[in-house]
């Protein structure tokens, strides 16, 4: 295996290893006639004058780029495209190479076989190559004015003439096919190709130049004439013009041929789609029929035009030169491969490096895995000697010298700058050879070469590698054709939501034991019965110390329960066509299930040994206490979970161990560390039990057969522990600014609350629900969207939310967004705003009328979810309400007036009072408060 240096898709050219292959494409042509415009006679203008090479530009946009030299009697002309396979939309891929072979195709001017015709009768060596950034054609012949003339002649013509025939197409797909067909028999291209689709997420980088194979047989002949009309355009081409040639009657043949093309209309959609860095290593096998494994490591690099580049090109020769690479003496010459090379993807954006390494069938292809890697990787504890950089010095400054010399070489090279940004790049690349120190290389090759940037391909030859049959895609039209479906469900009486008709169908009754229940028997699809049981325990001085070992203790419920183990138990839900929803801690634990009417005593049954038999597996429990852990330490850096954590913890009264407190992660982390199953185990035998108790039920079932099989699961449970509620008085609570740093996150969380006296049978509530939806609790509707998101585009997500409890008097009032870290200050100051106009002139009537009507709305919606009305119901059952709570806060809210929810706002909405939390990324913007990012400034007055 050569050394490999990456070429584009040809058609003509055959290499041998990992350079790309192609096919034989076209030769010569026939005089041709340039496209017509107001623009003949249009002069160009000399843009610049680099050691003897000219740019000039026509008023059309065209890029004239002469480099003449007399020391050879031949002349290239290269005309270069900016357009490659990055610039393919989807459906497209291939469509730039298939315009590459169309344009031997023709004119009306050249037709039929003109071009081929022509190149042969002048002996012109002649080509066209397709890339990611560019389309090149070029021609080399024995300098003479009428050659010269030709060409030029020709490549004005088919720059906008060119047929682009649907029969042309036809009769060139056959070649197409045989050209994708040689590439996929070539184990090394269809591995980097494999390799840079899995590097490229978002950037075209990652398709190949010769297209998917569905995509190039489907191609619509519209898509490739609008294709080549929108990129095939004088402002979108560089003409190189190099070797021996007379400049002053050059440049007056090309402004007669190409000056008379009108600069196009069309406007190019920007490029601005850039592959973010790749964030951890990456490795994909490759399976097919072979003789030789090969073994590749990639790395994302700068862009073409960026100074790393020419130390990148050194790292290549220093790692991959046979014979004195390390690659070479580190693999081939310890028997580890059979040969090694390279391939630098130097581009337009930001490019690819790889290193590949072939096996014979007795060469462990681990050994040769490990043996790359470790020498592309291995910079900081092998540094680059000052032999291997001028080794790789004085071969680069050689190959420059043969493209000087050589003017078809250096014509074909400017191509390659020209696609990078600008000719002057191959200049400026060649000077940067000779200031290029050892500390440039070494700090290079660490950069780049890192474990989290690499992408590792193997290719394993196999005679018949294993392929999983994917059927085409079916004719829906076929299928659905005729299709009758099953009888269709029998209707259902539509049942009224409103909370008078609830009321009345809903029947209330208390155990023996204590345990309440709400049954709301109506027709449902399906026979569905949906219900929720919630269990509550303890008190505040029972509950001291065990926060943990409660919510360890709900969470291993379903993990076995009377005789089934946990599979087990899935496997007894699903066969009852049930869903079983277990949540809960050391004060409370909620069962919400769902089921059908035929089920429903089997899985009323089943819940029972779920609360009362659950088994604690001793491995369930090792296994829960270190996912969980393991989801803390997952979540504990993230911008969000971070601020409502520090929100949280600001101002709490309660100390470690109450019920009440608000932990750390450290905290939690330690907590679950000292649990033990034996605590669990207490903790269900003491405070687990019906007699404070709620069940509701809300479907298809039969309400006296409910209430009597309850009595019978559950009424002569109590729990050992006496349960009293854990009161949460109101707290007042000293505002602060808080700003956590979350280095790597791109995406900042801002949070914000302060403490408001409030209960949800408070008249205040009402008007507060109303205050809450104007200003960010209608999703897209309200105040502080319409500013942060719709006016200023800062936040996906901005709102506010109230937190408000039936019977503890802690509630709160807060906001949240999202936004990029370096649009803080417009954040801030938004949201001040708006927050200081919502309390001083509060809302409109328009206002009020939109929020009442969408709560009441959304709560009809609520009410029409039978499991939501299941949840509500049980809660009123604890709560001592009845469906006539919902209609006196309906009619509240009926009656609310502008005047009295703003009396409201500026009763409980205080600015001053909200502390704020800040997470994000800010080592380059200000943060909020002028503190270092991670401190807490000190509490606001």
């Amino acid at each position: 295996m050569r050394p490999a240096k990456p070429l584009p898709l040809t058609c003509s050219l055959a290499l041998a290893g990992l350079l790309w292959l192609g096919l034989p494409a076209a030769a010569a042509a026939a005089p041709a006639t340039a496209a017509t415009s107001a623009q003949a006679g249009a002069s160009a203008v000399e843009v610049t004058s680099v050691e003897g090479i000219t740019e000039y530009r026509l008023p059309n946009g065209l890029r004239i780029v002469l480099a003449p030299d007399a020391a050879k009697p031949t002349t290239t002309v290269n005309m270069t495209y900016l357009v490659g396979s990055r610039h393919e939309n989807y459906g497209e891929t291939g469509m730039a190479h298939l315009l590459e072979h169309l344009l031997f195709k023709g004119t009306p001017a050249l037709p039929g076989k003109s071009i081929p015709t022509e190149f042969a009768r002048r002996g012109m060596s002649s080509n066209g190559t397709t890339a990611q950034d560019r389309t090149n054609y070029f021609e080399t012949f024995t300098a003479s004015d009428d050659n010269l003339d030709w060409a030029l002649r020709m490549e004005a013509d088919r720059m906008v003439n060119s047929v682009i025939s649907r029969a042309d197409l036809d009769s060139e797909m056959t070649v197409v096919r045989n050209e994708m067909e040689m590439g996929e028999n070539s184990p090394g291209r269809m591995l980097i190709q494999q390799m840079m689709a899995a590097s490229f997420r978002w950037h075209n980088y990652g398709k190949a130049p010769i297209g998917a194979r569905s995509d190039v047989e489907q191609v619509g002949i519209d898509n490739l004439r609008a294709f080549y009309r929108r990129y095939y355009q004088p402002d979108n081409a560089v003409l190189v013009v190099a070797g021996k040639f007379d400049m002053a009657w050059t440049l007056a043949r090309i402004e007669r041929y190409f000056g008379p093309i009108a600069r196009p209309a069309r406007v190019l959609p920007p490029e601005h789609t850039m592959e973010p860095p790749q964030e951890g290593a990456k490795e994909l096998v490759v399976m097919r029929p072979g003789d030789s494994g090969l073994v590749a490591a990639q790395y994302h690099v700068s862009a073409g035009a960026h100074p790393d580049t020419t130390a990148l090109a050194m790292l290549t020769i220093i790692l991959g030169d046979t014979p004195g690479g390390r690659l070479y003496k580190a693999l081939v010459e310890q028997k580890k491969a059979t040969s090694v090379g390279t391939s630098f993807s130097a581009m337009k954006d930001p490019g690819t490096l790889l290193f590949m390494a072939e096996t014979s069938k007795d060469q462990p292809m681990s050994a040769a895995r490990a043996g790359l890697i470790t020498q592309v990787e291995g910079f900081a504890q092998a540094p680059v000697t000052p032999d291997e950089l001028e080794r790789a010095r004085v071969r680069m400054r050689n190959a420059y010298e043969h493209y000087m010399n050589d003017p078809g070489a250096l014509g074909i090279a400017l191509s390659e700058a020209i696609a990078k940004g600008d000719w002057r790049l191959f200049l400026i690349a060649r000077d940067r050879i000779e200031t290029v120190t050892l500390e440039d290389v070494q700090r290079v090759a660490l950069n780049y070469f890192q474990t989290s940037n690499r992408t590792v391909g193997l290719f394993m030859p196999q005679d018949k590698p294993p392929r999983a049959q994917i059927p085409a895609t079916p004719d829906v039209a076929a299928q659905v054709s005729g299709y009758q479906g099953k009888p269709a469900l029998a209707a259902v009486p539509a049942f009224d939501p409103s909370p008078a008709n609830i009321e009345a169908h809903t029947r209330r009754q208390t155990l023996a034991n204590g345990m309440q229940l709400a049954l709301l028997p109506k027709p449902t699809r399906g026979g569905v019965v949906n219900g929720t049981l919630i269990v509550r325990m303890g008190d505040v001085e029972s509950l001291q110390g065990l926060t943990t070992v409660g919510g360890l203790t709900a969470s291993m419920l379903k993990r076995g329960a009377g005789s089934m183990d946990r599979l087990q138990l899935a496997d007894r839900i699903e066969a009852l066509r049930a869903r079983v929803m277990v949540s809960g801690g050391s004060e409370r634990v909620t069962v919400g299930f769902e089921t059908r009417r035929e089920q429903l005593p089997e899985l009323l049954a089943l819940v029972r040994d779920i609360l009362r038999t659950p088994t604690f597996p001793q491995a369930e429990f090792d296994t829960l206490r270190s996912t969980t852990i393991a989801d803390i330490e997952s979540v504990r850096r993230q911008p969000g979970v971070m601020a409502s954590d520090a929100l949280g913890r600001h101002g709490d009264p309660y100390p470690v161990g109450d019920p009440r407190h608000a932990p750390t992660f450290d905290e939690s982390i330690a907590a679950l560390k000292a649990a033990t199953l034996e605590q669990v185990r207490d903790f269900h035998a003491r405070f687990y039990g019906m007699g404070n108790a709620q069940l509701s039920l809300v479907g298809d079932f039969d309400a006296d057969a409910a209430t009597a099989q309850a009595g019978e699961l559950f009424g002569d449970w109590r729990a050992q522990q006496p349960f009293a509620r854990v009161d949460r008085p109101f707290v007042p609570i000293t505002a602060a600014d808080f700003t956590l740093a979350t280095p790597g996150k791109a995406n900042a969380v801002y949070v914000a609350a302060e403490p408001i006296d409030l209960t949800s049978d408070a008249p205040d509530y009402a008007l507060m629900l109303i205050a809450n939806r104007v200003f960010g609790g209608g999703s897209l509707r309200s105040r502080l969207a319409d500013r942060l998101r719709q006016k200023e585009g800062l936040s996906y997500g901005a709102s506010s939310w109230m937190n408000v409890g039936a019977l503890d008097r802690a509630g709160r009032f807060g906001l949240q967004a999202q936004y990029a870290p370096q649009n803080l200050k417009r954040l801030q100051r938004a949201v001040a705003e708006e927050l200081e106009r919502f309390v001083r002139d509060g809302i409109s009537a328009p206002e009020l009328s939109e929020a009442v009507s969408g709560i009441l709305q959304e709560g009809m919606v609520g009410r029409s979810s039978d499991g939501a009305l299941a949840g509500a119901l049980a809660n009123q059952l604890y709560l001592g309400r009845t469906m006539a709570y919902t209609e006196e806060l309906e009619a509240r809210l009926r009656a609310a007036t502008p005047e009295a929810v703003n009396a409201t706002i500026r009763k409980y909405v205080r600015p001053a009072g909200l502390s704020q939390v800040y997470a994000g990324d800010f080592a380059a913007a200000p943060t909020p408060d002028g503190t270092a990012a991670g401190e807490a400034p000190a509490a606001r007055p």
